[in-house]
């Protein structure tokens, strides 16, 4: 071999091993910056869950007082409830390639969740286009309010709402007040487009088109905030839909799906190191402020153990139930055209809070739930916890009798506490069109010795013995497992 090719030959081989060494040494590098990347995300995260930790139990954090075993364990599992929706959501929701979530379920509750309802959401923005596309079983009761048809049947009543943010990812009351979260706009089951076979179609953007004549939904909307009196444009980040449910033994979920019209057979990208690190800081922000901003809002504005603001009253009587009303707190993304009423209770195992409601005018919906400490409705699937206006029909005196107990009284409408002495009662109420002030329904609550109970009820009152509580169990057991998939 010429010796000039000889060195040649030579040259070439170091120069592929500097190169090859060149690019070990920046993927060591890049593998380093990657690594301490996560590194600082996951330091961030641990610090997260550990904040949020505190918040199950510091005072300064306004979380609930006098905890028993019961709902210290129960604020264990409820942040780890939190967490598990937090990563299902964060690392699954995507506007480009949007689907479907389950914001509440049998283990990710908060809110004060109505536990009549499929709560889902979808990430959007503004500047895309979306269309729903879904079917509803058998419908007619949207369009006539009678109740009583049998078979599989749409849910009671089903709202479509664009809002802009969930509350409580600042972990602080003011963005109440500042309508950081709001609904841009809404379409409910009384006005919804559909056809005759219970197909129907929902387009979302930030303007209608011209010329379109179906179901839309704006994702942007020039807002003026009641209590800041600015005006703003105003941006959508999901659209959320709430379907409720009365009839837990006919009714059945929608159907649906939603697409981003421009990214239909695209691509997703994969994730990248800065995603994920992204995700786990958002995570360990949004995790204690969660938990603080419910805790925050049972302690001050609901005013669940104390009179916070001195004024002689609570917001959240105790054993008591204010007027219905729309919503006054977190109310910019609460249920479009709900009224609300509330209160709190706190009664011996031979005690009841007894609730009676006058309607003038039969809601289309109407429920009555409990709520824990940390706002979760208690276990709706194996105890009669909460009950609707189908589960609990008007009596013979025209008024609808709720009768809240650790103990079954066998009577209709009982309302578990699930063994609690403790806790928050909340009603939803739902009109066609908005009742003139004498036809608003009306509450009352008072706390009735057992023993007593038949003394303040029509004499002809419904009995339930223990057979029929065990049917009234499994029809529930039947629903939520039919609502939630069960798998």
């Amino acid at each position: 071999m010429p010796k000039n090719t000889k060195h040649r030959g030579l040259s070439i081989v170091l120069l592929a091993l500097m190169a090859s060494l060149s690019l070990s040494l920046n993927a060591g590098t890049q593998n380093a910056e990657r690594h301490q990347q996560y590194d600082k995300a996951w330091d961030a995260f641990i610090e997260g869950l550990q904040r949020a930790r505190q918040t199950l139990i510091e005072q300064e954090q306004f979380a609930p007082p006098n905890q028993d075993d019961r709902i210290s364990a129960e604020g264990y599992r409820y942040l780890l409830a939190h967490l598990e929706r937090m990563i299902d959501m964060n690392f699954r929701m995507d506007p480009k390639f949007p689907e479907f979530h389950a914001s509440m379920n049998m283990l990710r509750k908060w809110t004060i969740e109505n536990p009549d309802t499929l709560y889902l959401k979808a990430p959007i923005d503004a500047t895309g286009y979306y269309k729903v596309t879904g079917r509803a079983a058998n419908h007619q009761e949207w369009d006539t309010s009678k109740r009583g048809l049998s078979g599989p049947k749409a849910p009671r009543l089903v709202t479509f709402q664009t809002i802009t943010n969930v509350p409580g990812d600042s972990g602080g009351l003011e963005e109440m007040a500042d309508c950081t979260n709001a609904t841009l706009d809404f379409n409910n089951s009384f006005s919804l487009q559909v056809e005759s076979d219970g197909r129907f179609e929902i387009l979302i953007g930030a303007e209608k088109p011209k010329g379109y004549q179906g179901n839309f939904l704006v994702s942007q909307n020039e807002m003026t905030c009641a209590t800041t009196g600015t005006t703003a444009v105003r941006e959508a980040n999901y659209l959320a839909v709430r379907e409720i449910f009365s009839d837990w033994e006919n009714e059945v979920p929608l159907d649906m799906e939603i697409q981003r019209l421009d990214s239909i057979g695209a691509q997703r990208p994969p994730m990248t190191p800065a995603d994920v690190s992204n995700t786990l800081e958002t995570i360990a922000t949004h995790l204690p402020n969660q938990i603080r901003f419910w805790n925050l809002l049972h302690a001050i504005p609901l005013e669940v153990y104390s009179d916070e603001n001195q004024d002689g009253r609570r917001n959240l009587p105790l054993n008591g139930i204010n007027p219905p009303a729309l919503p006054f707190t977190a109310g910019g993304v609460a249920g479009a055209k709900q009224l609300y009423a509330a209160g709190s209770y706190q009664l011996a195992a031979d005690e009841a809070l007894l609730v009676v409601v006058k309607a003038p005018l039969e809601p289309h919906y109407v429920s009555f739930q409990l709520g824990t400490p940390w706002g979760e409705g208690p276990d709706q699937r194996n105890y009669v916890s909460s009950l609707t206006g189908h589960q609990n029909p008007v009596s013979s005196d025209g008024q609808r009798y709720y009768i809240v107990s650790p103990t079954d009284p066998g009577l209709q409408g009982w309302v578990d506490t699930t063994g609690a002495t403790r806790g928050t009662h909340s009603m939803r109420f739902v009109f066609r069109d908005h009742p003139e002030e004498a036809s608003m329904p009306t509450a009352t609550a008072s706390v009735v010795k057992l023993s007593e109970l038949a003394q303040r009820l029509p004499a002809d009152h419904p009995t339930v013995s223990a057979e029929q509580r065990r049917s009234e169990i499994a029809v529930r057991q039947s629903h939520i497992k039919q609502r939630w998939r069960g798998h």
